[in-house]
């Protein structure tokens, strides 16, 4: 059974928060804007290795899903695309979160992300009192 995370995808699509394909993702990883690189399944292993070191040196996990490029684009009402990337922290946990019921890879990258996300909300909430 698929987790609901894709859902999660097209609310982030639509705030804006998500970048979708190769050439934006690799902008955004450079740009060093995202929190999470989703892949999908059947995304060949050029790509994988590709973002997998891009995705190293910035410090942002990666994480294969069990969708297709067809599947993970159509869900997001795009042309296929083998990755996508998220660029919140708060989305991105939660879409981690979602993914990591059955992906040993989120599972594992799910403690990192979230303590992100807790820092980040931290400092917004200090930031906050201070105003």
């Amino acid at each position: 059974m698929k987790s609901n995370y894709l859902g999660l995808l097209g609310l982030a699509k639509r705030a804006g928060l998500l970048e979708a394909g190769d050439e934006a993702v690799r902008a955004t990883l450079s740009a060093k804007k995202a929190r999470v690189v989703l892949v999908a399944s059947d995304a060949s292993e050029r790509t994988r290795s590709t973002f997998e070191f891009i995705a190293e040196r910035v410090n942002v996990p990666i994480i294969p899903v069990e969708e297709t490029r067809e599947e993970l684009g159509n869900s997001l009402g795009r042309r296929p695309c083998a990755t996508v990337c998220v660029c919140d922290v708060g989305l991105a946990a939660s879409i981690v979160k979602k993914l990591s019921e059955h992906n040993e890879e989120a599972r594992l990258a799910l403690p990192a992300i979230s303590a992100r996300a807790d820092k980040i909300a931290a400092r917004r909430s200090r930031a906050k009192r201070k105003r």
